[in-house]
């Protein structure tokens, strides 16, 4: 019984989180706290990698938008001065 709790909490709380972000035609997605793994994966589209940005923030970026032929994201291109394709998550 303990253990169907913590997966309902687990569940309310990714569907909180997925509600309260509006991901149409956003670049980069702005969070203070790093959601779990899956939500991370639904914001980019994807498997993910991480940059560390200079600020201490982290990015999380596609790993496969240049091969899934992802658009270019201008704003987080203009972050890290090279290319950076579809929506990347910034925690911090």
């Amino acid at each position: 019984m303990l253990k169907l709790k913590i997966l309902y909490k687990s569940i309310t709380y990714i569907t909180s989180i997925m509600d309260q972000i509006d991901l149409k035609d956003k670049e980069i997605v702005y969070l203070k706290e790093e959601p779990d793994f899956k939500t991370i994966q639904k914001i980019v589209e994807g498997y993910f990698a991480l940059i560390p940005l200079k600020d201490g923030k982290m990015m999380f970026v596609n790993e496969e938008g240049e091969l899934k032929n992802l658009k270019i994201n201008k704003e987080a291109s203009k972050i890290m001065k090279c290319t950076i394709y579809g929506r990347v998550l910034i925690i911090g």
